[in-house]
């Protein structure tokens, strides 16, 4: 499930409050884009990951902010075996090699990075990348890495008209798609426009890779 999570180069990244966005939005990550990224930010997403399971095994799936191992057991017991942090605690690190599930931590300085790669992840979320930097940061801090395998996953401050830069970089392995399904669009139910989102995104990466 991991290798064909990263494989995917824009992962949605959404925030639900109900079913029919959760089905909706899976929808189209199979049509478009063949990931998803649920960020645990309402209680309904745990219901939500129930929902992916049981409806849409096969779409790689992570559930995301998560914050401490309370969490991490829920998430589990919900089938779900990707889990990503915005930041990361020693203690996540432990836990994910005790209980042999795949994490994706977060990191944003050269210390963050260095101590990720001490617990031997080698596949890490760049959080928040507007605010850290940018692609000035992959391009002059994730080269000092590369010999090491880390490749990193940009979100925050990304959009339809940068993300190629990010995409283009060999230190990227995938890019975190916020604005496909922003939390306006999904309280309007502007699902045409979610849709035409998605199809420009997927239409980006198959121009990125003919």
């Amino acid at each position: 499930m991991l290798e064909k999570y990263i494989q995917n180069k824009i992962v949605p990244v959404v925030v639900v409050e109900n079913e029919e966005e959760i089905r909706n939005i899976a929808e189209l990550c199979l049509e478009f884009l063949p990931s998803i990224e649920l960020t645990l930010r309402t209680e309904y997403g745990y219901k939500a990951l129930e929902i992916l399971a049981k409806y849409y095994p096969n779409l790689p799936r992570a559930a995301a902010t998560v914050l401490n191992t309370e969490q991490v057991d829920k998430i589990l017991d919900l089938g779900t075996k990707i889990i990503i942090s915005p930041g990361f605690q020693p203690a996540m690190l432990e836990y994910a090699k005790k209980k042999n599930y795949y994490y994706i931590p977060g990191a944003a300085t050269p210390a963050e990075i260095e101590q990720c790669l001490a617990y031997g992840y080698k596949y890490i979320k760049f959080f928040h990348v507007g605010l850290y930097g940018g692609i000035n940061w992959i391009k002059n801090i994730a080269p000092v890495y590369q010999h090491t395998g880390v490749k990193f996953m940009p979100l925050g401050g990304i959009n339809i008209e940068n993300v190629k830069e990010y995409l283009q970089d060999k230190n990227v392995f995938a890019c975190g798609g916020s604005w496909l399904c922003p939390t306006n669009l999904l309280k309007d139910k502007n699902w045409k426009e979610i849709r035409n989102r998605f199809e420009e995104a997927s239409k980006l990466i198959k121009e990125l890779e003919s």
